[in-house]
């Protein structure tokens, strides 16, 4: 079974490093500098307290994922559109296409450009970064929950996955409701992913004290009511384990903090952004997300200066 990753920033880079450590064929869809440092030196891999030199598969070339079983979508938002313009061709009718994105929206778009293929959403908490070209470090956590969203030849291979990841240590499993499995991770994305970019603080930091939890709870409590309009089995359960599983855990550099530090655009329109603008679509306000959405778009417009 080969595994491809559609991406390898910080999560493709670590997912593809474990599955290969055990064992799996794989390969990483990467470019620029950071192709030509996986290719010169390896995969400097910091996980588990260890560090590693990771001899890694990579190409620049898209059609070299032609072979690959499965393929794991694992670029940013940002750059879902583009990505699914250049598979175009390249995926096989058996092909298993897997979404690791942020935000609720990336299965839909993947399942309508591949009507098709099997489509699998998937979600990772996980804190990990790309320290320099060349270079991830996973930080916290790490686990991933996959549920199949849109049936095709190739839904067997889902199970298969599965035992690929649980062979190569990371905690994973099925999840029978893939929408509220979205939404949780979105839930905890609009609660800490925009507030650390702006304050450049850790998670737990926002967590721990009480005037930025407010927001953290308030951000969450919006994305709930949202959530339940559209029939998701999330509620305020979900905000208080978010908030316990936070503190206890390690430092995350969100994936926002760490674009705005390297001048990237972020995801905030497909995470506390989605939530304002669908809020006010269904004639509501969400007022903390909409407020975390402009601030973060008024430093991508320092950035932009």
């Amino acid at each position: 079974m080969k595994i491809g990753f559609a991406g390898a920033g910080a999560i493709g880079c670590h997912y593809g490093s474990k599955l290969q450590q055990a064992g799996f064929d794989v390969l990483l869809l990467a470019r620029g500098k950071h192709l030509s440092a996986l290719q010169r030196n390896g995969l400097r891999h910091e996980s588990d307290g260890e560090t590693q030199i990771i001899p890694i598969n990579t190409c620049a070339d898209i059609t070299h994922l032609k072979p690959c079983q499965i393929i794991i979508i694992s670029c940013k938002m940002t750059g879902l559109t583009a990505m699914l313009s250049a598979l175009q061709g390249i995926i096989q009718p058996d092909t298993m296409l897997v979404s690791l994105q942020n935000g609720v929206e990336a299965p839909d778009r993947i399942a309508a450009a591949f009507a098709h293929n099997s489509v699998v959403a998937g979600t990772a908490f996980i804190g990990a970064r790309l320290e320099r070209p060349g270079h991830v470090i996973h930080s916290a956590a790490g686990g991933i929950r996959l549920g199949l969203w849109q049936q095709g030849s190739s839904d067997h291979l889902l199970a298969l996955l599965i035992e690929a990841f649980q062979h190569a240590n990371v905690a994973a499993r099925i999840d029978a409701d893939p929408a509220a499995m979205l939404w949780r991770k979105l839930l905890w994305n609009c609660g800490f992913n925009a507030i650390t970019a702006i304050t450049r603080r850790h998670a737990r930091d926002m967590a721990a004290h009480a005037d930025t939890l407010i927001t953290v709870q308030q951000a969450m409590q919006e994305t709930v009511r949202l959530a339940q309009t559209r029939g998701i089995n999330i509620g305020a359960t979900d905000i208080s384990k978010h908030i316990e599983i936070t503190l206890a855990m390690g430092p995350v550099k969100t994936s926002m903090w760490q674009d705005i530090e390297a001048g990237r655009p972020t995801e905030v329109d497909y995470i506390n952004g989605y939530v304002a603008t669908q809020t006010t679509h269904a004639q509501s306000t969400a007022p903390v997300n909409q407020t975390l959405t402009s601030l973060i778009h008024a430093i991508e417009a320092r950035h932009d200066s």
